[in-house]
């Protein structure tokens, strides 16, 4: 009787053959064969269970919460990596997992929701321009990964030098902006670190699945990962760069008013003094029956302003 496709099965192509063909029914014992699952759907684990996959594998592929990891396994291993979040309305950096479980010469891949990554290869195998084999899957599998992810810090970088190089915003938007992107970032350096030393264990291992070739692609994007990661430190240590240059702008903006106010004080104490000790309503004060003594008085006035300002210009104060 003739397996139908089940529900939770997404997309399946067999790599037997160049270029590779869709699988319509007949999904247990095949070799060279992808299968792509969406992980959340009912009758997945009797499914996989009857595929021959212990039920160890079955519950690390479908457990809620995971990182970044590599196992290996008598007949394979389990890849779990995490890919740039590319959903309409969501953030990038919430990064959405892919499980990987490369066993008895079949790649089963688990999603909860849509990644780009995977979509791109769906859409070139359905042109029949896709990957050569199984293994040439795989490592364009990573590629397309780093390449969504590398489009990503590119993204940020550019609104890092616009950070950088605006000089009409205001401090404190500038800061907020700042505050944002910083957050971003540490999400992805959460994710990517532990996704390179997967990796690298894969391409460490590599040798004992993959061709010789493939080993080589493998390493080249065990490479760009870590460049990933290298430019996702060097940004965050220009954000720290860029905080402390918009701390010291306040800081510099408040002690030049700080200071602005301490000589205006300066200039006007003796004339505040002064106006107090006239404006005191008793007998004996001078010039209570003169009509010259108000100007006279804010004369003098005057001349203390103009005499304290050129004193304070040749002590340099300013």
């Amino acid at each position: 009787m003739t397996e139908q496709r089940p529900e939770f099965m997404i997309d399946s192509w067999d790599f037997s053959t160049h270029p590779a063909q869709a699988i319509e029914s007949d999904f247990h014992d095949r070799q060279n064969s992808w299968f792509h699952i969406q992980r959340d759907q009912p009758g997945i684990q009797e499914w996989l269970q009857n595929s021959g996959i212990p039920e160890p594998l079955i519950d690390a592929v479908l457990e809620e919460d995971t990182r970044p990891r590599f196992e290996r396994n008598p007949h394979g291993f389990l890849l779990i990596l995490k890919g740039v979040n590319l959903t309409e309305g969501e953030r990038p950096e919430d990064m959405l997992s892919l499980r990987i479980l490369y066993y008895k010469g079949n790649i089963y891949s688990f999603r909860k929701r849509p990644l780009r990554s995977v979509g791109v290869l769906r859409e070139r195998l359905k042109q029949q321009q896709g990957p050569e084999s199984l293994h040439d899957f795989l490592v364009m599998l990573i590629e397309e990964i780093n390449n969504r992810l590398e489009e990503l810090l590119d993204v940020i970088e550019a609104e890092m030098e616009q950070l950088e190089d605006d000089t009409t915003g205001g401090t404190s938007e500038r800061q907020r902006h700042l505050t944002q992107l910083h957050r971003r970032m540490l999400r992805l350096v959460r994710f990517v670190r532990p996704q390179l030393t997967a990796i690298e264990r894969l391409a460490v291992d590599a040798v004992k699945w993959l061709e010789t070739d493939n080993v080589q692609w493998l390493v080249n994007e065990r490479d760009s990962t870590q460049r990933e990661l290298e430019s996702l430190e060097m940004l965050l240590e220009q954000v720290w760069m860029l905080r402390e240059h918009l701390q010291q702008e306040v800081a510099e903006k408040m002690n030049r008013n700080t200071y602005w106010l301490s000589v205006i004080a300066g200039v006007f104490l003796p004339i505040s003094f002064l106006t107090g000790v006239f404006g005191i309503n008793i007998g004996g004060m001078p010039g209570v029956e003169s009509d010259q003594a108000f100007w006279i008085f804010c004369g003098s006035l005057a001349v203390i302003a103009v005499v304290e300002f050129l004193l304070l210009r040749r002590l340099r104060f300013w």
